[in-house]
């Protein structure tokens, strides 16, 4: 049983995947449009978005995308809709109020992770952080 258990970790090591390569893997893909599904969405990333014509931003509705920038600025914080803010690369995120002290403590500037809902790159979650 110990041996199995150990293969099994060495496993999951082998094809474990830092979050920059998976983003570069992501929008790869996206950009030929062979989407990679997360929990049953298409996931792309911003930059293959904003490549992304008309017709295929309506197919992108309700999919996933991830934004890998810094914090330009906080727009607002209020305890029912969370926290607002604006990335260097031009992106409006809305963050769940769980995320107020972490997104405080990165500060402007500071580099984020985070994968959003589309269109409207709200109910976005940060990677890399644990939630509580």
């Amino acid at each position: 049983m110990k041996i199995f258990s150990i293969l099994f970790l060495l496993s999951i090591a082998t094809y474990a995947m830092d979050l920059d390569t998976f983003y570069k893997q992501v929008h790869t893909q996206a950009i030929q449009k062979n989407y990679i599904k997360f929990r049953g969405r298409i996931l792309t990333t911003k930059e293959a978005y904003d490549l992304a014509d008309t017709k295929e931003r309506d197919y992108l509705k309700e999919s996933l995308i991830l934004i890998f920038s810094k914090i330009y600025n906080f727009i607002y914080f209020n305890e029912i809709s969370g926290i607002g803010l604006n990335t260097e690369i031009g992106s409006k995120l809305q963050f769940d109020i769980k995320y107020y002290e972490t997104l405080l403590d990165i500060g402007i500037g500071g580099d984020i992770k985070a994968m959003c809902v589309l269109p409207s790159f709200d109910k976005c979650i940060l990677l890399g952080y644990r939630a509580f």
